[in-house]
């Protein structure tokens, strides 16, 4: 049983299923990456360097995505809470799996720029 596998286990059942709509979402859109945990997160690796990680805490979930694009998905979804490099999902509303999809998408072409250059 992997680092995540433990961390995601940590939590009740419906928590671990959004933990787990995270991890399986962003492994079906990254063709090629690493995951393992960063700062006792979850996260995911690509050529040494973390794209993206997230975590649970009492009101909510949190997926580090970097203030570049906190200040685009700021612009495109105004209804969720923000700190300077992540998105805040609350327990109380409906988890936005399709948002997660925008987020890993958006995080994979940034990389796939950055290889490009």
């Amino acid at each position: 049983m992997s680092d995540v596998d433990l961390y995601i286990q940590n939590f009740n059942p419906e928590i671990q299923q959004r933990l787990l709509t995270i991890r399986r979402t962003a492994l079906d859109i990254f063709e090629s990456i690493d995951e393992r945990k960063y700062y006792g997160l979850p996260a995911f690796f690509s050529n040494g360097h973390v794209v993206m990680f997230y975590g649970a805490y009492k009101n909510h979930i949190s997926i580090c995505v970097g203030d570049d694009w906190v200040d685009f998905l700021k612009y495109q979804y105004p209804q969720f809470r923000y700190t300077q490099f992540t998105i805040l999902f609350q327990h109380k509303e409906p988890f936005p799996h399709d948002v997660v999809e925008v987020i890993c998408e958006l995080l994979k072409r940034g990389i796939q720029s950055k290889c490009s250059r």
